[in-house]
């Protein structure tokens, strides 16, 4: 008899999504930093990540094929114990240079590790809850989701950026993913025992999955009205701010005669990790308060300026290069407090692409094409890096430059006026 049936959501609702949280910001983020810190240059870091978000970017294909080989618990635990081991990996062969091609190869392991979970941990989450306890516990597994990025941006950052001023680099940052390793790996029995094993958790007998119905979503997805012009938006309006994020680390870190802000690691865990994370946070949540209080169509040109402006700021610091960590961290918090703020609305829109009859595989394709952009965007910013000679005035000044791109595809874009309003 399994006794977790009856177990409260809230013991294993914040850990499954804490889970799914922590090793998405290990492969986007963490993983540049660690690269950074062992000596690459932030051209080749660029290039090099910039292929991790395919997992997130094709999950859509194999999500259907879950249910049919397993259950969606079973899933959850299974890739968390996988992650664990790939964490493992990294530990072990980040630090040889020579291993470049393994460990890229253990990253993208993590990656479709990560998507895997995602989407048994949101099946899972609405087949083990009811609709009103789902909707109970959303705030729950949104801010879990968070702590997250806090914990891998934030602590795991500080932590490597402490023990690097006790060992150095070669032996802090496989410290720092051995521990990461072992914390996922207590999760994963933790949910062995504590996860329920609700009746709809069950495996499908199906022998394969119809072609046909995918080509059918597909169908639907690209024949809504105005389609070009959404995947124009989806594509573009955040190229700026992807790029960014492929060269604003490696600035922070870099020193001084290089162009860089010389900060030191942990310095750069709290800045940036933390301080930036909390900013962001606090900018999509008066981002969403703002779409509910007027719609969508109202706050769009508003919410598009918010998430380009601000990238002038990154030429001001790489400009002066100031030495307080107060007017470090104010332009870091103001720019990711403009990021949060203009991504609520690239997110509410993606809600509005994926209305119609298949919301849930259309939203899965929204995200895909999103996590696309990303990469695309990485590989434009690596070779923006590498043309520039790592000069991150000039790639700042061109970041920032193409991501107004993204603001002509405002022009006569698909939205209904009210879209978003609360009643």
């Amino acid at each position: 008899m399994n006794t977790s049936v009856n177990r409260s959501p809230g013991l294993w609702v914040p850990t499954l999504y804490f889970a799914q949280g922590l090793p998405f910001v290990i492969v986007t983020s963490v993983s540049s930093v660690a690269l950074l810190k062992l000596g690459w240059t932030a051209a080749e870091v660029a290039l090099f990540t910039s292929g991790l978000n395919l997992p997130w970017t094709i999950k859509p294909l194999w999500g259907p094929l879950l249910e049919r080989w397993g259950t969606r618990r079973g899933w959850i635990v299974a890739m968390q114990a996988v992650a664990a081991l790939a964490l493992a990996g990294i530990a072990f062969v980040l630090p040889h240079k020579d291993w470049l091609t393994l460990t890229l190869g253990l990253f993208l392991g993590l990656g479709f590790a990560s998507a895997t979970h995602d989407i048994a941990a949101d099946g899972f989450y609405m087949l083990a809850l009811g609709s009103r306890t789902q909707a109970e516990l959303t705030g729950v597994r949104n801010t879990f989701f968070r702590i997250a990025m806090l914990a891998g941006n934030g602590g795991l950052i500080w932590l490597a950026g402490w023990g690097e001023k006790q060992w150095g680099s070669a032996t802090a940052w496989p410290a720092a993913f051995v521990a990461v390793a072992a914390l996922m790996l207590c999760i994963s029995l933790y949910h062995w025992r504590i996860l329920p094993k609700p009746a709809a958790d069950a495996r499908i007998n199906a022998p394969r999955v119809e072609a046909g119905e995918f080509v059918r979503i597909w169908a639907s997805f690209v024949q809504r009205p105005g389609f070009a012009r959404m995947l124009a938006f989806i594509f573009l309006y955040r190229l700026g701010e992807s790029q960014l994020l492929k060269g604003n680390q490696a600035f922070l870190l870099d020193k001084r005669a290089a162009g860089g802000l010389a900060l030191a690691t942990d310095e750069l865990g709290y800045l940036y990790g933390t301080l930036g994370i909390l900013a962001l946070l606090a900018g999509g949540l008066l981002g969403g308060k703002a779409i509910a209080r007027t719609g969508l169509r109202r706050q769009l040109w508003p919410m598009a300026l918010a998430i380009n402006l601000p990238h002038f700021i990154y030429i001001w610091l790489a400009l002066t290069q100031p030495t307080s960590h107060a007017l470090i961290g104010g332009g870091i918090a103001l720019e990711q407090f403009g990021y949060g703020y203009g991504f609520a609305a690239y997110m509410v829109y993606l809600l509005y692409v994926a209305r119609g009859a298949h919301p849930t595989s259309h939203y899965a394709l929204c995200s895909g094409a999103m996590a696309l952009g990303a990469m695309l965007a990485g590989g434009i910013a690596a070779a923006a890096l590498t043309a520039l000679d790592n000069n991150y005035l000039h790639f700042f000044i061109w970041a920032t430059v193409t991501g107004f791109i993204g603001l002509a595809t405002l022009w006569k874009l698909p939205l209904e006026a009210d879209f978003g309003r609360r009643d």
